[in-house]
């Protein structure tokens, strides 16, 4: 009669833990940057990053969250005090909206290959191009 109580917690305990499930959460690849040895251009690779799905200037538009991305303004918004081309992975432009960044930012993120292709613009010195 004993063994009925602890067979039962057995069961039901195994069946609770075999109900777990766990989604791992892949880190997305990041394809090289191949330019063809051209340098990145602001205008078409760099500006529709922020305005693509109104991804940065649903907020960060003019008279909205400073710095204003809209292609009009966003070039010089962003090297008035957002870049820094000495340590580039310094850089607000990079370091907020950065998929890695977890404390400072917290609504829409660059993707991996959005937030190379910005590394790799301030390291070619963020050229208005």
């Amino acid at each position: 009669m004993k063994k009925r109580p602890i067979f039962l917690i057995l069961i039901l305990f195994s069946l609770f833990l075999g109900s777990c499930k766990y989604d791992f959460i892949l880190p997305e690849p990041t394809v090289p940057i191949d330019n063809g040895g051209n340098p990145i251009s602001f205008a078409t690779q760099i500006a529709p990053i922020f305005s693509a799905s109104n991804k940065c200037t649903a907020c960060h538009n003019p008279g909205g969250q400073a710095p204003d991305l809209s292609a009009a303004n966003a070039f010089s918004q962003i090297t008035a005090k957002y870049l820094n081309t000495t340590t580039p992975e310094a850089s607000p432009i990079y370091v907020f909206p950065s998929p890695t960044n977890t404390t400072g930012h917290t609504w829409k993120k660059y993707t991996a290959n959005e937030a190379a292709l910005v590394l790799a613009w301030i390291k070619e010195g963020a050229k208005n191009n």
